[in-house]
């Protein structure tokens, strides 16, 4: 009988393509509620039920050395004694296991300034992230265009004023707080349908706008018209952008307004058409259409994070759907992790347990090699990553 081809990813370096900082003082209490990303209260006893949840538990587990019989109580009464006591060094831990060598961070996070401008990280929460990565995993800066413009817009300039202001604000910010990319989160504001309007009409939209904040047609020609300006000055700076899609906090994200294929009509036009676009979060549950676009566009690429770790078994599922058309040099591991640190580690740990086993499936059916199955992994954990953010 043939032996089945063994894949092992482990020793991989591995680049995170879109994450968030892990700030204790952000933490919900119950370690449980750490597991679903809406802004809406959850119980600790549906949390505790969700496979995700079960899984990290299994995995903490194994981490710790702990017995079979170890409670979930125990487990998370361990996990808490180091995150709170043993920070830094426990970081580092979960981080050299799977071999984490960097972050691409969103510190624009989080999406409750939608609505609450002043939930923004502060200066001590940063540090605290910083000092926590220091030494083994690198840091790569990421911030949201909606944030400079809601600032600007506050004022009600004319709309020349307004674009102008918009430009010369967005690329400081790129260069004060060093930007390996921009941000749009227009997904969660208007829905990933942007309508390439003319300068002309976007300038109208804008008037009626500052007339009408509440009225949905008007604010979403707003928000349309950022996007396309991020397009515009990410195409100028040669950056790339990293966009919104599926999966997302409840009640922002309307789960039909985030399929990445609203955007279609958006990236075929020709002002989005030379901009480096990261549809990420996988489109999940989208993942077929966002496969599709990666496939057409050449200057559209994509990453896994959000539904790995957050979609608990959907991993195999989800990420063989999304590469039954993504060229694998086009794809970027990623966690959209953040608060605790665990979800960092498992992320990366479940994709490369995923990943193995979707290889040494391809394998034995005779429809890759060996090698093209290692190059792709180590592609999509590092090199892609490293190539197309041009980090050093």
């Amino acid at each position: 009988m043939e032996e089945k081809m063994k894949i092992d990813l482990s020793n991989i370096p591995v680049i995170d393509n879109h994450c968030h900082p892990f700030v204790l003082g952000r933490e919900p209490e119950v370690f449980a509620k750490n597991f679903c990303i809406g802004l809406y209260p959850v119980s600790e006893e549906n949390m505790k039920s969700t496979i995700y949840y079960q899984q990290v538990i299994n995995a903490l587990r194994k981490f710790f050395n702990l017995p079979e019989t170890a409670t979930e109580e125990e487990v998370v009464a361990l996990r808490n004694k180091y995150a709170q006591e043993d920070r830094v060094n426990y970081a580092h831990k979960l981080f050299e296991s799977q071999n984490i060598k960097g972050f691409l961070c969103d510190f624009g996070f989080p999406i409750s300034q939608i609505t609450n401008p002043e939930n923004k990280l502060t200066d001590s929460e940063i540090k605290e992230y910083r000092d926590a990565c220091e030494g083994y995993t690198d840091i790569y800066n990421i911030d949201r265009i909606e944030w400079v413009a809601n600032r600007i817009v506050e004022e009600e300039p004319s709309f020349d004023e307004f674009e102008s202001r918009l430009v010369k604000d967005t690329k400081k910010l790129v260069q004060e707080k060093n930007l390996i990319a921009l941000k749009s989160v227009v997904a969660y504001y208007t829905g990933l349908d942007v309508r390439p309007l003319s300068r002309d009409e976007f300038k109208k939209g804008y008037y009626l706008y500052l007339y009408d904040p509440d009225n949905w047609e008007y604010r979403k020609m707003f928000h349309d018209f950022i996007f396309i300006k991020a397009c515009e000055i990410c195409r100028e700076l040669d950056i790339p952008l990293q966009v919104h899609t599926g999966l997302g906090d409840t009640p922002h994200c309307h789960i039909v307004r985030v399929n990445p294929a609203n955007l279609t009509d958006a990236l075929n036009d020709p002002r989005v058409m030379g901009t480096t676009i990261v549809l990420i979060h996988g489109g999940y549950p989208y993942c077929e259409e966002l496969g599709m676009l990666v496939n057409h566009f050449e200057h559209v690429y994509c990453d896994c994070s959000s539904f790995i770790p957050f979609a608990g078994i959907a991993a195999y599922d989800k990420l063989k759907a999304l590469l039954e058309l993504c060229p694998t040099k086009k794809l970027f591991f990623g966690t959209d992790a953040g608060l605790i640190l665990e979800g960092l580690w498992f992320g990366t740990m479940n994709f490369k347990k995923v990943y193995a086993r979707i290889l040494e499936e391809l394998i034995d059916d005779g429809y890759i090699t060996y090698e093209f199955a290692m190059q792709s992994a180590e592609d999509i954990l590092y090199n892609n990553v490293k190539r197309v953010y041009k980090l050093k």
